[in-house]
């Protein structure tokens, strides 16, 4: 998988989640970074952190 980098806007073959977007209609959007700037982002919310909690 290729992705833009969020920060820089470069190609990168390795990138690392730092965002999810929801959107009202269809499916929501993930954000990513390289991983040289990756480390400049506060992770998340991610789409597994953003599912509301299921109760027993």
């Amino acid at each position: 998988m290729t992705a833009a980098c969020l920060h820089c806007h470069r190609e990168t073959v390795a990138p690392v989640a730092v965002g999810h977007i929801e959107r009202v209609s269809g499916p929501g959007v993930t954000l990513y970074a390289c991983p040289d700037c990756a480390p400049h982002f506060v992770p998340g919310p991610l789409p597994a952190e953003m599912t509301p909690p299921q109760h027993h």
